[in-house]
Order: C-alpha cells, then sequence, then structure tokens
C-alpha cells in the first residue's frame, strides 16, 4: 500500500551526490524567496520510503516564455497557479528514488490540492505521466572540462577567448569559498541589474538567498579601485561545477567584458581543481556553445484536472515552450 506525507522540505541527504542537493534546496527554503511555496513529498510502500519529490507552488506569469515584443507586454498582467514537481533554481527535476506510475499517479493526487494545473520541471523524456502534456523546456549547457581544454581549443577560438579575458587584466580578481557578509548587499544589487536585462523571469532572489546559501557557495568576485563590480556564485563537488547566478555592474561590463571574464575563470577554477563537468545554467546559449557545452535537453510536463482545459494546452504550447529568441 502507497502512502504520501508532505514535508516542509527535502531531507538533508536528498541528492547528497550533487552540488545542488539536499544542502542548498534547505538552504533556498529558509531563504524566503518570495513568490514560491515550497516542499516536498515523500511516499512510502508498506512503509519503507521509497520516493523523494520536492515540489513549489507559484502563480507564473503566462509571457514568461514569450520573446520581447508587443504580445509579451500585453500579456504581462495575466498568470496562471501552477504546482510543480522540481525546484525553482534547478535547471533539472529530480525525483529521488522510484518513479513508476503507481507512484507518480499518488503524487500527482497531492499536487491537485495545491492547484488546478501542475507540472513536472526539467525532466528528461522518459516520465510515464499519463494524460500530460509534454513540451520542451530550455536545454542545459554541459561543458566537459579536460586537463587540456585550453590546448584541445582551435587556435582561432583559444585566440578569441584569451582576448576576451585580457580585457579584465587590471581588475582585482578574488576567489573565495563562501561570501564574506561585507559583500552581501553589494551581490544582491548586482544581481538586480542582471535579473533585470533578463528576457526570462522566473524568479526574483531576495537578499536571503546569498546569506542562505553562503556557507554552501564559491565566489568569483571583480573589483574596480576596491569596488564590487562582478560576482559569479559557484557551487562544486569533486566532478561537478554549478554556475548559479551572476551579476555585474552594467556600467563598467561592456569595458572589461565582465561576463566573459566571469566565465572563463570559472572553466579555469574547473581545470586547476580537477574538475570535469560544468553546469553553465540556462540562457544565453550562443557563447556557451561558443565554449563547447554540449545542450542537454528537458522537457516539462502540464496537466490540468480539467479535460477541456487540456485539451486547450495542446493548442497553447507556445506559451509553455521557449522562443526561438531564448535559445540563442
Amino acid at each position: 500500500m502507497l502512502t504520501i506525507e508532505c514535508l516542509d522540505e527535502v531531507p538533508e541527504d536528498f541528492l547528497s551526490e550533487c552540488p545542488e542537493g539536499g544542502r542548498f534546496y534547505r538552504a533556498y527554503g529558509r531563504a524566503g524567496v518570495p513568490g514560491f511555496t515550497l516542499g516536498c513529498f515523500a511516499v512510502r510502500r508498506n512503509g519503507a520510503l521509497i520516493s523523494i519529490a520536492p515540489f513549489f507552488v507559484m502563480d507564473i506569469p503566462l509571457n514568461t516564455m514569450m520573446p520581447a515584443g508587443i504580445l509579451k507586454k500585453l500579456m504581462g498582467g495575466l498568470s496562471l497557479k501552477i504546482a510543480f514537481i522540481g525546484h525553482p533554481s534547478a535547471d533539472f527535476g529530480h525525483i529521488q528514488g522510484e518513479r513508476t506510475p503507481e507512484v507518480l499517479g499518488r503524487i500527482n493526487e497531492e499536487l491537485f490540492k495545491y492547484a488546478s494545473l501542475i507540472s513536472y520541471k526539467g525532466f528528461d523524456g522518459n516520465l510515464d505521466l499519463q494524460g500530460f502534456k509534454k513540451v520542451a523546456g530550455l536545454p542545459v549547457p554541459i561543458l566537459a572540462v579536460r586537463p587540456d581544454y585550453w590546448d584541445k581549443l582551435k587556435h582561432k577560438v583559444r585566440t578569441d577567448l584569451k582576448r576576451k579575458l585580457k580585457a579584465s587584466r587590471n581588475l582585482e580578481l578574488l576567489e573565495v569559498d563562501g561570501l564574506p557578509e561585507a559583500y552581501l548587499h553589494r551581490v544582491h544589487e548586482l544581481y538586480r541589474q542582471t535579473c533585470a536585462r533578463s528576457d526570462i523571469q522566473f524568479e526574483n532572489l531576495n537578499i536571503g538567498y546569498f546569506a542562505e546559501t553562503a556557507s554552501i557557495s564559491k565566489y568569483i568576485l571583480y573589483f574596480e579601485g576596491g569596488t564590487l563590480i562582478g560576482f559569479q556564485q559557484l557551487m562544486c563537488n569533486q566532478d561537478s561545477m554549478y554556475c548559479k547566478y551572476i551579476g555585474m555592474d552594467y556600467a563598467k561590463s561592456l569595458e572589461y567584458k565582465l561576463y566573459f571574464a566571469l566565465m572563463l575563470e570559472s572553466i579555469n577554477i574547473c581545470i586547476r581543481d580537477g574538475i570535469r563537468h560544468m553546469d553553465f545554467g540556462v540562457t544565453s546559449y550562443a557563447f556557451k556553445k561558443y565554449v563547447g557545452s554540449e545542450m542537454h535537453e528537458t522537457f516539462n510536463y502540464f496537466r490540468h484536472r480539467w479535460s477541456l482545459v487540456n485539451l486547450m494546452l495542446k493548442r497553447a504550447s507556445f506559451l509553455l515552450e521557449p522562443s526561438a529568441s531564448e535559445l540563442q
């Protein structure tokens, strides 16, 4: 017999082998990022725990995946309440343990208690979810980092990347494990600058996020004359690096090619520390492909409790899938 329990947060050992695992999920929950209700389903068979499924609930704007333009602006005030299996800040969705149709069906029953529209965010294409509409999600660029990464690049690409990195040579570069409290407000300010320029704004992190995740993060920090003008938050273990959030002073970013400098320095850290896999994070794909990343596809699954609305979802896939401009 299957039973299901709703927990306030995932167990600390959830995805323990992953830098973006249980400790990150729990820190994100403590931060109280606005716009989300977070939780976790624990599924048991005859009393034995067989599956852990994180979930979140949010009101998502209907224009989230639409390209910039008049239609996106016109639909800016419209939103849908959706209950998701997955995590707001994780590119890949994870269910730890069994994900058979029996288990997924029990999870769906519980998920429908939170919203009439439910979804699985960032999963592979093999979930057995009857009655769901499957649409393409944002692909995740993964770079395989070898010790001879720079030597294996084409000469033209290597020369171009080193020229981009050279633009920041007069800045002070600081790499820190954890985020010193003195930089907390400035990091959040730079994040807000970058967030405001993004076409896809799925979340708006508060300062509590950076405070709560500081102890499990590494930061690359760039300073001009003692003033912090760029950062990148990283989460790492011996095998993998996750590039989480980036922030820049846009009055300085072009002059110093800050975006490229932050990305290329993260590659150099992987080479130095023997980290073999680097998750660059979604969006801004052109440069991530340029440095050699492979795109790993993801899928989102949607289902409404009313069959008529499900039929409408099939005709409105463009609202649920990333636009061509967002895949560049």
